[in-house]
């Protein structure tokens, strides 16, 4: 028996449904595990209930919150099975649209960020390009190096809390002066933290915090804010690490014009097992092409303007 909502949500008529077996709306993402543990209860007479993603006859997913019910007979025997369903596609949807709009969100607060040190958002781009690729070739999957990709732009947010004098210094920072620089990896974990609390659950800014916090810390310890080292150092922030410094080496900044490209690998070469994850360099030293690739794609435009160059003129 199939009713006529049940054809209505998944995309088939009564006659494509009936006698074939639950398969034919079963969504690839839905992990196997989930019908292990379905009929492991089914088959022991107890009721199961979950959220299922399955998918329409056009292919499109639409997500249940199911309950599957055993109906026995006078021996205690399983004779079929009643299934309820509720459609909550609607509210995935929402909830992905939301999701959404909160990492657009993050990715353009951490272009503003990044303008405050008189950067292009250009930067923010090649940063989390690079990081995403980065983390491919160390093995982490589509899903988690796409996350990182999204996170990665708030990792120098905490620069909104430092003082322009010390932020757009031209020269070599004092020692004081740079004890305040410091803190922006504190300020950013601070600010991500009280943004995270106010969100139900886990989200990706439990990724952007970490690496705020922590990619300037240093494979043999000697970085900040905490002395951190090795792999004691999160994996997200170690990749950041080495995205950021290959773009800030190679790249103008207030302070000093672009260095070749044969310094900057020499200097990373050398930073391997001090600075670096010896492991992440050689994947990047091993795919250069790769990175040089998404350097060139979004290069820096010698006439653009960054956000505050047109908020001064503005004022002016």
């Amino acid at each position: 028996y199939v009713n006529k909502r049940f054809s209505q949500v998944s995309g088939y008529t009564k006659d494509e449904l009936i006698g074939k077996n639950h398969h034919i709306v079963r969504h690839p993402d839905t992990p196997n595990t989930i019908f292990k543990q379905m009929w492991y209860k089914l088959k022991k007479g107890r009721i199961f209930s979950g959220i299922l993603k399955n998918k329409r006859k056009d292919g499109t997913p639409y997500w249940v919150d199911t309950t599957i019910v055993p109906i026995k007979n006078e021996k205690d025997e399983i004779v079929e099975y009643m299934a309820i369903r509720h459609n909550l596609t609607e509210l995935f949807n929402l909830h992905q649209e939301i999701e959404s709009t909160q990492k657009d969100v993050v990715y353009k607060m951490g272009e503003i960020g990044e303008t405050r040190s008189k950067e292009t958002g250009n930067h923010v781009k090649r940063v989390a390009e690079y990081s995403k690729l980065l983390a491919l070739y160390y093995g982490l999957d589509k899903k988690e190096a796409e996350m990182l990709k999204q996170a990665s732009p708030m990792h120098d947010i905490g620069k909104v809390g430092i003082q322009d004098k010390i932020l757009l210094k031209p020269g070599a920072l004092e020692k004081d002066e740079f004890e305040e620089m410091k803190m922006h990896a504190v300020y950013g974990y601070n600010a991500l933290t009280r943004a995270e609390n106010k969100l139900d659950g886990e989200s990706f800014l439990s990724v952007a915090k970490e690496m705020a916090y922590t990619h300037h810390e240093k494979w043999d310890g000697s970085g900040y804010p905490n002395g951190k080292k090795e792999k004691d150092i999160h994996l997200y922030a170690r990749i950041v690490a080495v995205a950021d410094v290959f773009d800030a080496l190679s790249s103008k900044r207030c302070y000093k014009e672009p260095m070749e490209l044969d310094k900057v690998l020499s200097i990373m070469k050398q930073d391997a097992g001090t600075h670096f994850d010896p492991e992440l360099i050689t994947l990047f030293l091993d795919n250069l092409d790769k990175f040089l690739a998404i350097k060139e794609v979004y290069k820096d435009d010698d006439n653009a303007h960054t956000i505050m160059d047109i908020i001064n003129g503005i004022k002016s």
